[in-house]
């Protein structure tokens, strides 16, 4: 431990003098500097089957991992700001952050990281508004998918980019139409297998009530492509997945509001059409408040994803989440959550054999207190544990975890 900390220590002292440069920011505006380290120890790190190995190559030399031994500990030091900017009817939101992961006993998976925001929501006189900006992230891939008996679990490395842009025109005071456009981007530094590629265009239109709820009818499409997998591929490199939607968000009284999306699906291969999907999707989730010190939170839904395995081109999920929190003091928070999901990956990829494709069952649990002495400070324990279950065998788990972590706005 005394290592670890000192390890963060040239990192803490510099971080600390970046954010202790005076702040100038005209009235209205906000500038929030913060750093953050958080503490984890995760008892089945690389979500291991009770009977399965995998391995990591440190300082050229190959170490074996069980079940027994997949535990790790690891500290995360964050450092960035936070900017709020509202000049007239203008908002300008923008974030970034930068992470130092380091690992007590697996330390090749050390890692940096970062996370860059950027939103501007614009406003051309009473009828016209929209949304433009830009997000770039650099995490490491879970190792939930990652590993299988015998193989190496790599430090891969994710940075994702994601540019958008879309226009609204209130043509009535109750109706408006909007179109919108992004890109989406992922790279890996090992499994290049797994990037991904997709460009992405929307139309909707909507309607709001007296009440200020909000309907709307939306047509989305993406074009997507895995641009490094071979053209023989069983997955296939390239799809189109379009979407017919309703959208809606209800204010049903002073407690309660809900938000809905329902629709229908299709997604088609380029090469492969026997592993097309139609079907239909969507999400339903809402925010209740019991009491001023009480809120629930909750959502189920059917959605498909795209899957960052060998054996499908895509997953089905289906899946149900609920939280609470309870304020007893103004200073303290307990917080639960919960969650369950079921993921079926589709689209077979053996075309001789027809195994059956892998189904998952996944739930997991999280409880945690946050305790803020003063504005500017707050520190938080949790306990977190899950398991899955799946019709292969390879990638059950189960795993628990605890955190610690201590956060400072200036």
């Amino acid at each position: 431990m005394e290592i670890l900390v000192s390890r963060y220590a040239a990192l803490l002292a510099t971080a600390a003098a970046l954010l202790a440069v005076p702040a100038h920011a005209k009235e209205g505006d906000t500038f929030r500097p913060f750093v953050s380290y958080a503490r984890y120890y995760d008892d089945n790190l690389f979500r291991l089957a009770k009977d399965e190995q995998t391995f990591v190559v440190q300082d050229g030399v190959p170490v074996v991992i069980d079940h027994d031994s997949a535990s790790d500990q690891y500290g995360v030091l964050s450092a960035g700001l936070n900017v709020d900017w509202k000049p007239g009817r203008q908002h300008i939101t923008a974030s970034a952050t930068r992470n130092w992961v380091r690992f007590s006993r697996y330390t090749t998976l050390d890692y940096d990281g970062s996370d860059y925001q950027g939103r501007w929501n614009w406003r051309l006189g009473d009828r016209f508004s929209g949304l433009l900006g830009a997000t770039e992230s650099v995490t490491q891939s879970n190792f939930t998918d990652m590993t299988l008996h015998g193989l190496e679990a790599v430090n891969n490395k994710i940075t994702r980019d994601h540019r958008f842009a879309n226009a609204e025109w209130q043509f009535h005071p109750r109706w408006h139409v909007g179109a919108g456009a992004s890109k989406i981007e992922s790279s890996n530094t090992r499994l290049t297998v797994r990037d991904h590629d997709a460009d992405i265009v929307s139309a909707t239109l909507g309607y709001t009530t007296l009440k200020r709820s909000k309907l709307r009818a939306e047509f989305r499409q993406a074009d997507g492509a895995f641009p490094n997998r071979s053209p023989l591929d069983n997955r296939g490199r390239a799809y189109t997945q379009t979407e017919y939607n309703l959208l809606g968000d209800w204010i049903t009284s002073g407690k309660l509001v809900a938000r809905g999306q329902v629709g229908y699906v299709q997604r088609e291969n380029e090469t492969h059409s026997d592993r097309d999907f139609s079907g239909a999707a969507g999400r339903v989730s809402a925010d209740y408040s019991l009491s001023a010190k009480t809120m629930l939170t909750g959502a189920v839904y059917r959605e498909i994803r795209n899957a960052e395995t060998e054996d499908a081109n895509y997953a089905l999920t289906t899946g149900a989440m609920l939280g609470a929190a309870w304020m007893p003091t103004a200073k303290l928070t307990l917080r639960i959550n919960t969650s369950f999901e079921n993921r079926k990956l589709e689209g077979d990829v053996d075309p001789l054999l027809h195994l059956p494709q892998r189904k998952d069952d996944t739930a997991s649990g999280m409880v945690s207190l946050s305790y803020a002495p003063v504005p500017m400070a707050s520190i938080d324990l949790g306990l977190q544990a899950g398991r899955r279950d799946s019709n292969k065998d390879v990638y059950d788990y189960t795993f628990r975890s605890v955190f610690l972590s201590v956060r400072g706005d200036f």
